[in-house]
């Protein structure tokens, strides 16, 4: 596994203003990992609670075919599967204590999620260092009543997977 501890930024915000358009910009994320379709591949989602980590979860697994309704939060059970074009694994790190969070990653069998399409919701739980380099970090910053969503990513398949997104959501990236 080759990792990275500085992903650089990618261009292009995207501005989600509700729920409505983060479900959009996943779904627009979903089409592009559709094109793309990388054997294994990571998004990271980073932001504080409630800023709709979960929700662009479900646009993203909804339009690689899982079940409406199917993508829900994992806090609790660490990680839901998703039967979709291939399957989806779906983690939400954050009950792991950050001070064994590896340890417990490791001792619940989690790195294995990593061999498919993996959706990691609080990956700063562990080091960046952690994790594989082809990925796409997804970053949620609060903005009024909405969200900034923007990208780090080193990969080629990163970049056009984000590039698609950001040209879906307008010439600027901006929504």
């Amino acid at each position: 596994m080759i990792i990275t501890e500085n992903m650089p930024l990618l261009p292009g915000r995207v501005g989600l203003p509700g729920p409505g358009q983060t479900r959009a910009a996943g779904a627009r994320i979903g089409l592009a990992l559709r094109e793309e379709q990388p054997g294994s591949f990571l998004v990271t989602l980073e932001g504080p609670l409630g800023a709709g980590k979960t929700t662009l979860c479900q646009g993203l697994a909804e339009a690689l075919g899982a079940s409406p309704g199917e993508a829900v939060s994992p806090t609790f059970t660490l990680c839901n599967v998703y039967r979709a074009q291939r399957p989806i694994f779906h983690l939400d790190l954050y009950r792991l204590d950050p001070g064994r969070a590896a340890e417990e990653f490791v001792g619940a069998g989690l790195e294995e999620c990593l061999d498919g399409l993996c959706l990691v919701e609080w990956p700063e739980r562990l080091a960046r260092g952690f994790w594989p380099d082809e990925r796409l970090e997804l970053i949620f910053e609060p903005q009024g009543a909405g969200r900034i969503l923007s990208a780090r990513g080193t990969s080629p398949a990163a970049a056009r997977i984000w590039r698609a997104a950001t040209i879906a959501a307008g010439d600027d990236g901006q929504e």
